[in-house]
Order: C-alpha cells, then sequence, then structure tokens
C-alpha cells in the first residue's frame, strides 16, 4: 500500500443504513466519534439502532453518514492510509473537507448538524404547505435530451450529473411523473423515482443555503491538503491569497452546494484525468461505480 495515491469516496444520504459504524464504535471505544462530546447518548442509542426506522430522515442520515465517514477515515489514517484526494458527494463532500484537511472535524460535526437541521425544516414546511416533491433518475439519455423533455415543465431542476448519461432531476412530484412518461417514450434505459424527502440539490433550498453560508463563515477554511474536486464545480476550487477570501470561498461553494447541481461525473473524470486510481470507498451502502451512483440525494 505504500506509495500509493488513495481517493478517499464519502457516499451522500441515500447510503445510509440502520445500524451502521456499530462495529466500529465497538472496536474503537476511546476512538473515532461514536463517543461523548461528538454525540450524545440519546443520538447513539438512536443511530446505533440496527431497528432504528427514522434513519432515512435527514437529521439523522446526514449525521450518521458524517460520524461514520470521519470515524472511518481516522482508522484508516491510523494504519497509515493517507487520502491523496477525498471525494464526496452531497452531503459527503463535508467529510471529504474534512480528510482534506480544510476543516476539523470537529467543526464538521457542527456545520452538518446545522445544514441538516435547515434542510429538515425547509422539507416539514413544504409538506404542511401541500408541496409533494421528489426526485427521479434517468439512465441512458443525455442531458440535451433530457432537457428538450423538460420543456414546460418549469418547477424541475436538474440536480445530480453522475455520468453523461445518468441524470437526476428534482421538482414535484407531478412534473416528475410527466417527464418519466416522455423519458420512457424516449427510450430512456432506466427511469425511477428516488426515495427521498423532497427536491434536493435544487432551489427549494435557496434560502437555507444563504442561512447556512453565515454558519461556514463561523469556520476558517485551511488549504486542503489533498486533491479535492468539489460537487457545484466539478474540479477543485480556485487557489487564494489568504485565510479570509479562502473561508468565504469554501462558504459560497459549500452553502450553493445545497441548492446546486452536484456535477459527479465531471469531479471523477477530473481525478482519473490526473492519474488517480486507487480508490477507498467510505459508505455504508453506495455503490460508487461512476456509472451506477444514481441514488444518492441530499
Amino acid at each position: 500500500m505504500a506509495g500509493r495515491t488513495w481517493v478517499f469516496l464519502y457516499g451522500g444520504q441515500g447510503s445510509q443504513k440502520a445500524g451502521m459504524g456499530a462495529d466500529f464504535a465497538d472496536a474503537f471505544p476511546d476512538r473515532g466519534f461514536y463517543r461523548p462530546p461528538h454525540l450524545s447518548p440519546e443520538e447513539l442509542d438512536l443511530l446505533l439502532d440496527p431497528d432504528f426506522e427514522d434513519i432515512h430522515r435527514t437529521e439523522y442520515a446526514q449525521l450518521a453518514l458524517t460520524v461514520f465517514a470521519l470515524t472511518v477515515t481516522e482508522a484508516l489514517k491510523a494504519k497509515g492510509i493517507l487520502p491523496t484526494a477525498a471525494l464526496g458527494l452531497s452531503a459527503g463532500e463535508f467529510p471529504a473537507l474534512a480528510a482534506a484537511s480544510v476543516y476539523k472535524p470537529e467543526e464538521v460535526l457542527s456545520l452538518i448538524r446545522q445544514r441538516a437541521s435547515l434542510m429538515s425544516q425547509r422539507l416539514r414546511a413544504r409538506e404542511e404547505e401541500g408541496f409533494h416533491d421528489g426526485m427521479l433518475a434517468v439512465a441512458g439519455l443525455d442531458r440535451e435530451s433530457l432537457d428538450k423533455l423538460m420543456t414546460g415543465l418549469d418547477s424541475l431542476f436538474l440536480a445530480n450529473m453522475n455520468s453523461p448519461t445518468q441524470l437526476t432531476v428534482a421538482g414535484p412530484v407531478d412534473q416528475l411523473e410527466v417527464l418519466r412518461q416522455r423519458s420512457l417514450e424516449a427510450e430512456a434505459r432506466k427511469v425511477l423515482f428516488l426515495e427521498v424527502e423532497g427536491a434536493f440539490h435544487s432551489p427549494v433550498f435557496r434560502e437555507e443555503a444563504a442561512r447556512f453560508r453565515e454558519s461556514l463563515l463561523a469556520f476558517e477554511a485551511k488549504p486542503p491538503q489533498a486533491v479535492l474536486p468539489l460537487n457545484l464545480l466539478g474540479q477543485p476550487a480556485e487557489e487564494t491569497s489568504g485565510p479570509v477570501q479562502r473561508s468565504r470561498l469554501f462558504a459560497d461553494l459549500m452553502s450553493r452546494q445545497m441548492a446546486g447541481a452536484t456535477r459527479l461525473d465531471d469531479s471523477f473524470t477530473y481525478l482519473l484525468d490526473a492519474g488517480f486510481d486507487h480508490f477507498v470507498e467510505i459508505a455504508p451502502g453506495l455503490s460508487w461505480c461512476r456509472f451506477c451512483a444514481a441514488g444518492t440525494a441530499g
């Protein structure tokens, strides 16, 4: 393993499982993040319960994935396996930031709690207002073709670009159903609704993104110590001249990510073009094959 250039991959919401991380909590009772003060006793009981039925709710899923990711990363680093690059999808981008030393793990935990809380509040408000939002994954059509099929469906937004022909759209379920029928008629290879709470990575969360930016500005962003292509860019962020500018840049990018499309395909292409070929998947239930990672949401 010595001398290899490792890419640490972190799954986003949708890859969580009830009880995930229990083996690490048992193996490292005095290390990792499955312990106070990182988690309260109540959170520990819920997140380590293999029968916890609400693990898929945003406020629990994002925290569970982050604690799991930070703990596994620490265990790998203790074995001398260090990331030369890191890539996380959606909520998984936050442990990737910690792996690259942009933010401290404790700061990432604070941020993901705030992010999940803001998103959960918006999801509940949308439901109470009578909105029925969702996400639709379409495989076998390119972006130009999908854009044409979305004509007249003005409340739909491209949410995830997982490969050139594997795309996810977010918006009202009634308009997504129209798009589903159109996609099938256009001979898409596969079209399916995702089991998500709402229209992730869409302007639905624009107000929360602005509020989350203020939370991010409370922390200083350090220079990345690993190659770090970002969801919003499909490549690393530009270098900045000082800590204030860097902190503002990451606050802008990581807050806008909440309401903007993820560019997983471009991020993978960037890493492959740079010569990376050893990937470590840090997610309990997500396949990171670049052509089959359609299901991740927030």
